[in-house]
């Protein structure tokens, strides 16, 4: 199986012809309609052949989110044809165990091939090794070195930091792969068009060192760049341009993380400093407390910023007449969140999907049952029998405890048993109420069986949060509380702003508090806080 950076070779290939033959026939039509055929090409740049696409996955708490993962990466393989997946690697190596069993999922059963993250944080060379190993049995070709998330009981990375194992830094994990194994490993790094907070700048404020560090990772063997996910275009396609202007010639995918909620947004761009465009603030604003409108919205925008960087990035090399296309970005890098709804959303705006086609959702998931006869009525039509199986409500009576609803006959609520205790007031709108929470797991009533339970900080390799050391939670939150007046302080402190987060928050209070700041600290400086 080949590795992945030689199948974005050969689509990047396949891609660099269409636009250079879009060029040639704009070169051969009449003045009066130049203008005409370049506009042609700049708007036909997304459905030139060869554009890719890929989803990154990360491993769930639970076993059946587990589970469900892996019937989800199933599902968007078969049905939208990523030309890989990436799965990623939790703090310190610890989901090893989850990650090589999903990554061996999607590489034998789903047949996609996998970008396997590995960070060298706390590794020795020999479990290093050992993890290479393990993924080579697999199948998995292709690797994405990373440093990782700061050893405990760091909080964050500084400038000058090393990973605390016995690779530094993600070059020297980059090294060993090649040292070990040649060129059986395709070798992904990490690229940050904003900058890495613990980079060095340069004097004059710039991240010129960062991009030298980046290319000298490509010179010791890495093949590709995924790119951190970003809001704001033009810094993409000036980082783009400052990478090509260091000599880094290399394919850079841009990640593209669609927006699921407004508080999920804020909490994201503000812990990864992502600078976020003020238009694209204004169109959440106005339904920020609407999740299904802000994921909407969110797959709009994605949709977007997608068309304008094939657009944009393909336009200039058609007016240069650059047969190489270097500066052309050919995919893009999804971080799903292990949701399927807004990628299928945006993938379908940017045509790469056809939803009416016979392998839409609904006919996939409906695939189950066994078709056993068909025959042609009066009318030339094809009626199929299936054979009957036995329901959903069956298996579930037969199987599990007794409950006080009668089991769904639908497949995604198939496992559900657990329900609040007021659902039988209005049943039938609890049913509907809750019939996408799959897509909001983590709320109040979060599903633990979502393939998307959990907290932020175990969804990317870009994103982590701490609460740092044990001398930071104590000079933060307190000593020693000797009462319970010393718990409600820090409440109330964190109220007032000067104590930045707490470990049930991991921002500060939103800005429509604040007209009631000062009576809510008073309310938990009284002990209201139970």
């Amino acid at each position: 199986m080949p590795r992945i950076i030689d199948k974005i070779r050969a689509v990047q290939h396949e891609r660099i012809a269409a636009l250079s033959q879009s060029s040639s026939a704009a070169t051969n039509t009449s003045p009066e309609d130049v203008s005409l055929s370049s506009n042609e090409a700049k708007n036909n740049a997304i459905v030139q052949p060869g554009w890719h696409y890929s989803f990154e996955f990360f491993p769930p708490k639970t076993e059946a989110g587990l589970d469900n993962l892996l019937t989800r990466i199933d599902r968007m393989s078969r049905r939208l044809d990523p030309l890989f997946v990436s799965i990623t690697w939790g703090a310190n190596g610890s989901t090893l165990s989850r990650t090589l069993a999903i990554a061996s999922h999607a590489q034998r059963f789903a047949c996609v091939d996998v970008l396997l993250h590995l960070s060298c944080t706390g590794l020795t060379r020999e479990q290093i090794a050992q993890i290479l190993g393990m993924a080579k049995s697999s199948g998995v070709r292709n690797i994405l070195a990373l440093r990782g998330d700061p050893p405990h009981p760091k909080r964050a990375w500084m400038e000058g930091d090393v990973s605390g194992g016995e690779c530094d830094r993600a070059i020297d994990l980059v090294k060993l792969i090649r040292k070990l194994h040649g060129d059986y490993f395709g070798i992904a790094v990490a690229g940050h068009p904003e900058g890495h907070p613990s980079s060095a700048k340069c004097d004059d404020g710039t991240t010129s060192l960062e991009l030298q560090h980046l290319k000298e990772k490509l010179d010791a063997g890495a093949d590709f760049v995924i790119t951190q996910f970003f809001y704001d275009v033009d810094v993409f396609l000036e980082y783009v341009k400052r990478c090509r202007r260091t000599g880094i010639e290399c394919p850079i995918i841009p990640g593209i993380m669609p927006i699921q909620s407004y508080s999920s947004l804020l909490k994201m761009t503000s812990f990864c400093n992502i600078s976020v465009p003020n238009s694209v603030l204004e169109r959440l604003e106005r339904v920020r407390h609407d999740d299904e409108a802000v994921k909407k919205i969110g797959c709009e925008i994605a949709a977007e910023m997608c068309h304008r960087i094939l657009t944009e990035t393909s336009s200039s090399a058609l007016e240069r007449n650059d047969d190489d296309a270097s500066c052309c970005v050919h995919g893009f890098h999804f971080y799903t969140l292990n949701l399927e709804r807004s990628t299928t959303r945006i993938l379908a705006s940017l045509g790469a999907l056809d939803i009416d086609s016979p392998t839409s959702a609904a006919a996939q998931e409906n695939e189950t049952e066994a078709t056993t006869a068909s025959e042609t009525n009066d009318d030339d039509q094809i009626v199929t029998r299936r054979e009957r199986k036995e329901s959903i409500s069956e298996k579930a009576r037969a199987k599990r405890r007794v409950l006080p609803w009668k089991p769904s006959a639908m497949e995604n609520r198939s496992k559900e048993d657990v329900r609040p205790i007021n659902w039988s007031n209005r049943p039938k709108s609890y049913v509907m109420r809750t019939d996408d929470w799959d897509e909001f797991p983590n709320g109040r009533w979060g599903d633990s069986t979502s393939p998307a339970f959990g907290e932020l900080s175990d969804l990317s390799h870009f994103y982590s949060f701490t609460l740092g050391c044990d001398d930071d939670r104590r000079a933060m939150l307190g000593h020693c509380p000797l009462n319970e007046s010393d718990v409600y302080e820090v409440f109330a402190r964190y109220v007032e702003g000067s104590v930045p987060h707490i470990p049930w928050c991991e921002t500060p209070l939103q800005p429509e508090s604040f007209l009631i700041q000062p009576q809510l600290a008073k309310l938990n400086r009284y002990g209201y806080v139970r």
